[in-house]
């Protein structure tokens, strides 16, 4: 009877294998972001692909559905099993921002497993259809029970943790966001990514909207004409830089001599200083970096004015002047930023087409000594692929092969160079003052964005640059947490707008201590800076 029963079962297993294998592939995916925590909601939600195929299987015409189901399942697994990680909203937002070039740029070595995985898994699923079809397994039924799930289960469950963390006014306010997080949380796969292309674009339809609406200082800041302030600003944000790869942090290679250099300067002309990005992406960072929001509350972001807007009200002409690519206002929060200076300067071609070293003339044709001028100067940095970021001159000065460690110094030591040359700009200033901070930091080899952990991508380099205008460094030492002697580059419009005459009130000073002690992840959360592990 045992026997008997063994057999079926291997038969049965037979006949379905492939199916079998789609399921626990699908599985997979879901569970290793998790580490195969037991979980009935994320069951439920790999055997609706039973049903989802089932459906497939039985109507016509559904191999290009199955090709773009393939795809999707090849891209999710991409960040399950390389990655380690589920799709948030924002490692969905980030790739929909990003341009043609750069993603050639982070996917010329990968396009060849890509591929081959795409073709793997198309098979995989046309087998499996191709099993289902003679199956007893009515169409009808399997429509009824994926409805069930998609507009019964699934809802309940994602309510049910909506309640378990008191969320329910926060749903009721934003219910395409909170829903989203909770899909993504019970159904990554399929569900979870149209959910999370769904709430990315109301995102950006409440950025438009946000865009029109009257901004507000927040309460008690006010602007001074009968401070001094220097006749320039330059804010030079970096890229992808991990500050224990910049000699100037100690490190043993060679990578920042120009920095190292003016360290040693006599009179003191430049100091550095232990940063912390606020987040381990572009678009999150420059948003909480260049506006009152902070790792904890982003509705400032929205709500009062942002550093452009302090420095247009200062009397500062501005400027963005980028090697990131142009995109308009209904593109990102990068694209409303930069549309708030006086002029948005982009490198032609974008990205690849450009080094960095090409924002310089860009930078000079602006320049104007009889002015008040505010740069934000948007390097591309040390952005992966490490290789596309050096030239022959960097790799003369860290000699070797091209070993992912020697290709990463070498890109840091690049955008020293760039820095210098940017310093001579600053030369031709009475009065001005140089903050350079990279937008986060890098774990070598893996990335920055969706891990918790890492504590690479959240340490960098954060130093500034005086040119007869010392009080920079009594305005950046309030800002230091007292007891790490930490600062978080979401302090940076306090920093820059006491620069430019507003006085802040010591309750802003303490509100920006506190908040840069935490970080804010891509799934939204925050967390304690010093609770994040290395990788």
């Amino acid at each position: 009877m045992t026997n008997d029963h063994i057999k079926k079962a291997g038969r049965f297993i037979y006949k379905y294998k492939f199916t079998i294998l789609s399921l626990i592939y699908i599985g997979l995916i879901a569970f290793l972001p998790i580490r195969f925590a037991p979980s009935i909601p994320m069951a439920l939600h790999v055997l609706s692909f039973l049903f989802l195929l089932n459906i497939l299987a039985k109507t016509k015409y559904t191999l290009a559905f199955t090709l773009v189901l393939a795809y999707i399942h090849t891209f999710n697994a991409y960040f399950a099993f390389v990655l380690g990680t589920d799709i948030s909203l924002e490692v969905m937002a980030s790739i929909f921002e990003t341009h043609a070039a750069e993603a050639a740029s982070m996917l010329k070595k990968i396009w060849l497993p890509a591929i081959v995985a795409f073709a793997a898994t198309s098979a995989l699923l046309v087998f499996a259809e191709k099993e289902l079809k003679e199956a007893k397994f009515s169409r009808k039924y399997s429509i009824i029970a994926l409805l069930a799930y998609l507009l019964a289960i699934l809802p309940i469950i994602c309510y049910k943790r909506i309640k378990y963390e008191y969320q329910e006014e926060l749903f009721l306010e934003f219910p395409v966001r909170v829903g989203q997080d909770k899909v993504n949380m019970y159904a990554p796969v399929l569900y979870g990514n149209i959910a999370t292309i769904v709430a990315y674009r109301e995102e950006m339809n409440l950025l438009r909207e946000f865009a029109q609406a009257e901004k507000k200082l927040p309460e008690g800041i006010v602007y001074s004409d009968t401070i001094q302030v220097p006749q320039k600003i330059y804010l030079v944000i970096g890229e992808s830089a991990y500050r224990k790869h910049l000699s100037l942090y100690g490190y043993a290679v060679k990578t920042t001599p120009f920095l190292d250099s003016l360290s040693l300067a006599e009179p003191p002309v430049m100091r550095r200083y232990d940063g912390i990005a606020a987040a381990p992406f572009t678009r999150n960072v420059l948003r909480m970096a260049l506006s009152f929001a902070s790792p904890r509350d982003m509705k400032p972001f929205y709500e009062e004015k942002t550093l452009i807007n302090l420095a247009n009200d200062a009397g500062y002409d501005t400027y963005w002047i980028s090697n990131q690519g142009s995109s308009g206002i209904q593109d990102s929060y990068l694209g409303y930023l930069a549309a708030s200076t006086k002029e948005a300067i982009f490198t032609q071609g974008g990205y690849l087409a450009n080094d960095d070293f090409d924002l310089i003339p860009l930078l000079k044709g602006v320049h104007n000594g009889s002015r008040k001028q505010f740069f934000v100067i948007h390097l591309v940095g040390s952005h992966n692929d490490y290789s596309d970021r050096y030239d022959a001159e960097d790799a003369q000065a860290i000699p070797g092969d091209k070993s992912l460690k020697n290709e990463y110094d070498r890109s840091i030591h690049h955008t020293d160079r760039v820095l210098r040359e940017i310093y001579k700009v600053m030369q031709q200033d009475s009065t001005a003052v140089f903050l350079h901070f990279s937008d986060h930091g890098e774990i070598l080899g893996k990335g920055h964005g969706p891990w918790k952990n890492g504590v690479a991508q959240f340490d960098i380099p954060l130093l500034t640059i005086n040119r007869n205008a010392q009080q920079i460094n009594n305005v950046m030492t309030k800002y230091l947490d007292p007891k790490t002697k930490l600062i978080n580059n979401s302090s940076t419009i306090y920093v820059l707008a006491e620069m430019m005459g507003y006085i802040i009130p010591q309750k802003y000073v303490e509100q920006s201590i506190e908040d840069g002690r935490y970080v804010r992840h891509a799934d939204q959360s925050y967390s304690p800076y010093a609770d994040v592990k290395e990788d």
